[in-house]
């Protein structure tokens, strides 16, 4: 291996074991002090996952589940449940939602009514 890829593998362990509370850190540190790394002194909190997972995908089938349903009245439907995203961003991930959802075979749409495919 390249100096690089370890010493990148030795930063993710550290920040492993501080995050984890694991033991072992003084060994990790050494080596890193060793190949001359410099270390962060204070470690971030691992933020919250914003984007969440197959939510939006969920939300877009629930909508449709009721029936047809156009472009906007699925962007209503997200909205409230989305609350942490703003209207304009909640807009565009409907979009990009509803996009590959079609190029999937999940929907379709007809003029300007979104459906769920049989």
């Amino acid at each position: 291996m390249q100096d690089k890829p370890i010493d990148n593998a030795l930063l993710a362990l550290r920040k492993q074991t501080i995050r984890g509370d694991l033991d072992g850190l003084e060994q990790v540190e050494a080596l890193l002090t060793m190949r001359g790394v410099s270390m962060p002194r204070v470690m971030p909190a691992k933020r919250p996952d914003v984007a969440r997972r197959g939510l939006m995908r969920l939300l877009v089938m629930d909508t449709l589940r009721g029936g047809p349903a156009t472009f906007r009245d699925v962007v209503a439907f997200v909205e409230p449940r989305r609350p942490e995203l703003a209207p304009r961003v909640a807009y565009i991930r409907t979009g990009q939602t509803l996009a590959r959802m079609k190029a999937a075979g999940l929907v379709w749409r007809e003029r300007r009514m979104w459906r769920l495919a049989t």
